[in-house]
């Protein structure tokens, strides 16, 4: 039903009397009338009033926002850049001798963590610099490897393979604790550890042996084993070709795994059984790496595909993908969509242009942190 656009609706002289117009003018209802079918005209009118107002009542507060849309904060080597869901470059980020960014993570109040090479760094929402924690240098040089926001940005932890060491530090750089891991002394220091995540909950965090492609779950400060895993009798995929990658775990304990250049992506149970898994190639993904990941909070996962060290163009097309709980890819980025908007790195040997994309946070513009990674 219109509304007749020549009376007015609760206006002076016509309080309560509103006038429709179906097929025509008709005379003015009386009060009751009015009141009695305006507001209770059955069922159906009811339900279509409270889902109007139910809309109006959680956009107006925050709740439901139509003008929300997905951010994608991608470590990318040398640089951290923030894109849209349609690629589009939305925010970057750079530091003169800030190299190996290996992790990044948009804070709520609108900063950016990340880790790279030489330590952890923290800026506030206007990019400067708040927080500098540099590694430590061990027998094998100094490297950091990975990053994981604790407390909604009041703290840090920082994976440090050079000492083998997770360290945590305040806002003002204070250290608040040192938690020692096994020393590795085969290969070099870059061989070493990846990925640090803070399990729910507990004063314990997962961390990924790179070349040993062993998970293990300590506690924090004392450096206690509380659990390990070890990849090698799980991977379908050759045992040479793969690492200990990236480490996704979830509250009911379950966990994401990615065994980089073995490209297999493995879902693992609370008790360290394989669930699932999928190779790339199962998934339809044409990369170099499989790396970090985060669980959305529509259950499907996100995933970095790194295009380090590519022999041909090709190689290394998708750079990150949605995938739902069957392992369809139902959302990717590909390069072609970020190579002419931003410059990577080369690649020495081939002359090629690299995004090295190692992991995602995602979020929603205006819900910044609300991730499911973010969960101490």
């Amino acid at each position: 039903m219109k509304r007749n656009p020549t009376q007015n609706f609760g206006g002076v002289g016509n309080v309560g009397r509103p006038q429709w117009a179906p097929n025509g003018f008709r005379p003015p209802l009386d009060e009751g009338e009015a009141v009695g079918r305006l507001f209770c005209r059955g069922e159906r009118s009811i339900r279509w009033m409270r889902a109007v107002f139910g809309v109006w009542f959680l956009a107006a507060f925050g709740l439901c926002d139509a003008s929300a849309e997905p951010r994608f904060l991608l470590a990318a080597d040398n640089q951290v850049l923030e894109v849209n869901r349609e690629g589009q470059v939305t925010d970057r980020i750079t530091r003169q001798g800030h190299s190996g960014i290996y992790e990044a993570w948009r804070l709520p109040d609108g900063g950016i963590a990340y880790a790279h090479k030489n330590g952890l760094a923290v800026f506030d929402a206007q990019k400067r610099l708040v927080v500098s924690h540099a590694a430590r240098g061990g027998a094998k040089g100094a490297e950091a490897n990975s990053c994981a926001v604790l407390e909604g940005g009041a703290r840090f932890a920082l994976m440090d393979s050079g000492v083998s060491q997770i360290r945590v530090v305040d806002r003002a750089g204070t250290v608040l604790s040192e938690t020692p891991l096994p020393e590795l002394e085969e290969g070099g220091v870059h061989g070493r550890y990846r990925t640090i995540r803070a399990v729910a909950g507990e004063a314990a965090f997962w961390v990924a042996q790179y070349d040993r492609k062993t998970l293990l779950k300590v506690e924090e400060g004392s450096g206690k084993i509380l659990q390990s895993i070890d990849l090698v009798p799980l991977l379908r995929s050759a045992p040479s070709a793969s690492k200990a990658f990236g480490v996704t775990p979830l509250r009911d304990g379950a966990m994401w795994v990615t065994t980089s250049t073995g490209l297999e992506l493995i879902r693992l149970r609370a008790n360290g059984t394989v669930e699932r898994s999928w190779s790339a190639s199962e998934l339809g993904l044409t990369c170099r790496y499989l790396l970090g990941t985060q669980e959305l909070e529509n259950g499907h996962l996100l995933m970095a595909c790194g295009d380090y060290h590519l022999k041909a163009p090709g190689e290394g097309r998708d750079l990150l993908a949605e995938i739902d709980r069957e392992g369809k890819v139902v959302w990717r980025l590909t390069r072609d969509q970020l190579v002419d908007q931003i410059e990577g790195v080369v690649e020495a040997r081939t002359g090629l242009e690299e995004m090295r994309i190692t992991n995602v946070h995602a979020y929603d513009s205006d819900r910044v942190g609300k991730a499911l990674n973010v969960i101490r």
